[in-house]
């Protein structure tokens, strides 16, 4: 008798965890093409996926042939996930995953069986002037959970009937600590979230300093498509696409916050969603690493849900391709650690993510005099995330705030050919003073008066045009007590994303 697993995205009992699985069980069996197990067939549609077998195989050894099919190891001991579509060359990306892995997925040393020598992988790139490359190392294995889940999870009894409860473990789904009972699931259910590990996004959380303790976050998805699904995991490790991903190699999957990580694989996903029903709806962040109550291994120190879409994503969206930039440090050791150079991307992504707007904190990267100054080795991407602002009313601020400024250095320009000061240092002395009196207005009232103070006097109390143009939407926004915090920070990004084009001023700023 034919034996059948049969699993349906639209089951009402099924989690995110369970259409995430069943996400990563649809591209691997995509992945396995017409390499499939020996005696096993398999379906997928976009709402379902079907495993069968005939009776000259047990149930145990059906399984057995799937799992040798869909968990796989390199020659070089790397994890090798078939259903995520990394092929020969691309083993960046694969060390990256594999490492994230081992710090969630893998984290107790029971789950996974490793060679006593660490393996050794060199990563070159564009900037390596050296031409050495940077020295990564990792743990080499030879056997992991996974591959051996039938006689971990105890799947069939000394008879080989299928077992009716079984409970789920750390490596199945990271994080979930049985307590004081364990948490179980039928055979069925079992077998489908081994291939959560498969569907979710692995980046590293690397904090600002390699003495401090990094973390690592695995992005669970909300998958609601499960060809477009398949499609999409692929697409992210295909370096021949004409479409940049933002997680399609190892310094892409460095970020600093949980959110950050989550957005990127939502956004890489949805970028190959070319049918009318997109492959996801959402996902989950989970950051996973050392906390106080536990020291022996990594438990969840934050969880997060997030949105397919936002609407200022675009602003996202510039900051990664501009201020997204890991740096390599190279350690004493010879091995190497990466961090990103900026935080510009995590806020943004942690505002959209909690529905704030997306500028707020701004203040807090550039409270510091030594940041402020620093920020301006950042005005490309800065200019960029002002042109993908989409808000009327953040346009309209940022437009009359820069234009007040252009003036105000025109005046400086004119006064510095004349002879009364250096332009550079009249200008770098303003800036500062400019930023000490935005932080330290405490009211709306007290950055209105400040704001068109400071645009009356670029104009010589004139009419300034944005002023013009905007002057409804402008004095409703900067009089309202609610918009202070909004206003404050849209006035010092306003004030930072202009940077750099001061030059301009000395020869014709006025004009």
């Amino acid at each position: 008798m034919a034996h059948e697993l049969n699993y349906r995205l639209s089951n009402p009992n099924f989690t995110i965890y369970h259409r995430a699985a069943l996400g990563g069980l649809a591209a691997t069996i995509r992945a396995w093409g017409a390499n499939k197990p020996e005696s096993i067939e398999a379906e997928v549609t976009r709402d379902s996926v079907r495993l069968s077998w005939g009776a000259d195989i047990t149930n145990q050894e059906a399984l057995r042939r799937i799992l040798a099919a869909s968990f796989k190891l390199t020659e070089d001991k790397l994890i090798d996930l078939p259903g995520q579509g990394i092929r020969a060359g691309q083993d960046d990306l694969r060390l990256a995953i594999h490492s994230g892995i081992m710090g969630t997925f893998l984290d107790h040393p029971s789950s996974y069986k490793a060679e006593k020598q660490r393996g050794r992988f060199v990563l070159r790139t564009a900037d390596d002037e050296e031409g050495t490359g940077s020295i990564y190392t990792y743990k080499a294995l030879t056997k992991y959970a996974h591959q051996e889940a039938i006689k971990r999870l105890e799947m069939f009894d000394k008879r080989g009937n299928q077992s009716e409860a079984i409970a789920i473990t750390k490596w199945v789904v990271p994080g979930a600590f049985t307590g004081a009972s364990p948490i179980g699931a039928s055979f069925d259910e079992t077998v489908l979230l081994l291939y959560l590990i498969v569907s979710c996004g692995i980046f590293l959380l690397r904090p600002r300093s390699f003495r401090e303790k990094a973390q690592t976050c695995v992005v669970v998805p909300d998958v609601t498509d499960l060809l477009a699904f398949a499609r999409a995991l692929i697409f992210i490790a295909n370096k021949n696409h004409s479409v940049k991903r933002l997680s399609g190699g190892l310094l892409d999957r460095i970020v600093s916050g949980a959110e950050e990580a989550a957005l990127r694989f939502l956004i890489d996903l949805k970028a190959e969603d070319i049918t009318s029903e997109r492959s996801i709806k959402g996902c989950l962040a989970i950051a996973m690493g050392k906390v106080a109550w536990d020291k022996k291994q990594n438990n969840r120190s934050f969880t997060i849900k997030l949105k397919g879409d936002y609407d200022e994503i675009g602003i996202f969206l510039a900051a990664n391709k501009h201020l997204s930039n890991p740096r390599i440090i190279k350690l004493e050791s010879g091995e190497c650690f990466a961090k990103q150079d900026s935080l510009i991307p995590e806020l943004i992504a942690a505002n959209l993510a909690a529905e704030r707007h997306w500028c707020a904190h701004f203040k807090t990267l550039i409270s510091d005099k030594k940041d402020f100054e620093r920020m301006r080795f950042a005005q490309g991407g800065l200019k960029a995330m002002r042109e993908a602002i989409k808000d009327a009313d953040d346009q309209a601020i940022i437009r009359a705030f820069q234009e007040a400024w252009r003036l105000t250095m025109g005046e400086f320009g004119e006064r510095a050919r004349r002879g009364e000061f250096i332009f550079e240092r009249k200008v770098e002395t303003e800036r500062e003073k400019m930023r000490n009196a935005i932080l330290r207005t405490k009211t709306a009232d007290a950055l209105a008066g400040w704001f068109l103070r400071f645009c009356a006097d670029a104009t010589k109390g004139g009419s300034l045009g944005p002023m013009r143009t905007d002057a409804n939407r402008i004095r409703e926004f900067i009089f309202n007590p609610r918009n202070f915090d909004r206003f404050q920070n849209l006035c010092l990004f306003a004030l930072v994303s202009y940077a750099g084009e001061e030059a301009k001023a000395t020869t014709g700023g006025n004009k």
